[in-house]
């Protein structure tokens, strides 16, 4: 048996407010009573975060790992979170058994210092597309069994008519996830997760299969953080006359910095009307 993962103090992490926190304190106000879902939770740092956020909140932390899920406790315990509740298991697009592919390793630069957990956060109930270390760092030594079960099956045994807001980091088995959730999802309002433009698991869905699957349900892009082959974006459902307002701030903060540019180049023109060929 592996040694259990080393406990990491988040105070600094949940000090700062992520890209995800930002979008949803736009919709929704710190007293609601919201229900909150985060998907593949790792070690409990977003569910904490929004138990605070929104202290009425019910907030659920879906991860299978049982080393991560022992981080989820004491993550609770050390922040006081009475309103998040740790689901130990890993929702797919059916309820059974699954094999869960654990990862380890540690990047050659510690980006985020000498003591953060880099090599448990790449899990995923797909198997990873190639034998190499991923980004030459991550390994996937380990195969477990894990219980699954659908986001479907989940809120109606829950008695959960709707969903307020899913955070979802689940490592390329974003789409499984979704298609486990036919009922929920058009009674979901926001939602945040990780997309890639590159197969870094078997059978995982790419960003362009994310986007039409989602543009095909009602969800309209909010936001995305691009980075070199993953990123991450945040959707609203457009049945909610809620967002709308959201949305139109989102569009015409778009009109504005196209506007600008386009307004950029035409002085350029104008300054210089002689460019050198």
């Amino acid at each position: 048996m592996p040694e259990p993962l080393p406990s990491v103090d988040i105070t600094a992490y949940l000090a700062r407010p992520s890209e995800a926190e930002l979008e949803i304190r736009r919709l929704f106000h710190a007293d609601e009573p919201l229900v909150i879902c985060d998907i593949g939770a790792c070690e409990g740092e977003d569910s904490v975060r929004y138990a605070r956020l929104f202290p009425r909140a019910r907030v659920f932390a879906f991860e299978p790992l049982p080393d991560n899920q022992a981080l989820i406790r004491a993550n609770f315990t050390r922040y006081a979170v009475a309103n998040a509740e740790l689901v130990p298991l890993a929702l797919s697009d059916c309820a059974g058994e699954a094999t869960f592919h654990v990862s380890s390793g540690r990047p050659p630069e510690l980006f985020a210092g000498p003591d953060w957990n880099y090599g448990n956060k790449s899990s995923s109930l797909l198997a990873p597309t190639q034998d190499d270390p991923m980004y030459g760092w991550i390994e996937f030594k380990q195969k477990i069994t894990v219980p699954t079960e659908t986001l479907d099956n989940f809120c109606r045994a829950r008695g959960l008519d709707r969903i307020d807001f899913i955070h979802m980091d689940v490592q390329g088995a974003e789409y499984l996830v979704l298609t486990g959730a036919g009922f929920i999802l058009p009674r979901t309002m926001a939602l945040w997760l990780e997309v890639s433009d590159q197969q870094l698991y078997q059978g995982q869905k790419l960003r362009t299969d994310i986007e039409q699957f989602m543009n095909d349900h009602n969800f309209a892009l909010g936001i995305e953080n691009h980075r070199e082959i993953e990123g991450d974006q945040f959707y609203v459902n457009r049945c909610f006359a809620r967002v709308w307002p959201y949305l139109a701030a989102k569009r015409a903060t778009q009109f504005a910095r196209r506007l600008h540019s386009a307004v950029g180049r035409v002085k350029a023109r104008l300054l210089n009307p002689n460019p050198a060929r």
